[in-house]
């Protein structure tokens, strides 16, 4: 997808040389979002220089992460850049402009929640050559939802996590309909199976 992305609107500097834009509201990043300990999800986004750390926090709480309103912070340079409502902590605010703290081929990263933490890594792949839709974040491509087969019965798709037994190893807690509804737990411990890093964790529903 990466790939593809560069002959749709891409300047990367290695493959170009491209330099960025003398005015910073002309130009654009191309941030390609991860997880590590789950590689099947990933985003692509373009993000205009212009716009600021907390506009991506929003893109990233809408799309991925939000549940109950927790903090959340970007570590840049070894900067930590921190959500509105965590004053008493030693970091800067989010308002920063992207284009004042991004560069092409810079690595950051982004935590969601610091107690039960979703932490996604970030890295600027190079300009984006074409505006975005309605100026603002866009989404440019996005991984398939991953089928996970049913921890109970191995024969179905998940549909249901139980965010009691997910913490006992990989795949627990995955169900499908028939086995969450005779799960020992109850159906008060069951969350919706979603296309985010985030399934099954704290009160996330997608």
């Amino acid at each position: 997808m990466g790939r593809h992305l560069k002959g749709c609107g891409l300047a990367g500097r290695a493959r170009s040389g491209a330099a960025a834009p003398a005015k910073l509201a002309e130009r654009s990043f191309h941030l390609f979002v991860d997880v590590r300990y789950a590689p099947d999800y990933w985003l692509h986004l373009a993000a205009p220089a212009d716009e600021s750390l907390d506009s991506v926090d929003y893109f990233l709480r809408k799309i991925w992460v939000e549940c109950c309103g927790h903090l959340s912070a970007f570590t840049i340079e070894g900067v930590h850049y921190v959500s509105q409502g965590a004053d008493e902590l030693e970091a800067s605010g989010m308002d920063a402009q992207l284009g004042r703290v991004l560069r092409p081929g810079i690595v950051f990263k982004y935590k969601y929640d610091f107690g039960t933490p979703t932490e996604l890594g970030l890295k600027v792949v190079g300009f984006w050559e074409r505006g975005t839709e309605g100026g603002g974040i866009e989404l440019l491509a996005r991984n398939d939802e991953p089928q996970v087969a049913c921890h109970e019965c191995g024969k179905e798709i998940a549909t249901q996590i139980c965010n009691a037994c997910q913490w006992r190893g990989a795949g627990a807690g995955w169900l499908c309909d028939q086995c969450a509804d005779r799960h020992d737990c109850g159906g008060e411990t069951l969350l919706p199976v979603v296309n985010s890093p985030r399934a099954g964790v704290c009160g996330y529903s997608g």
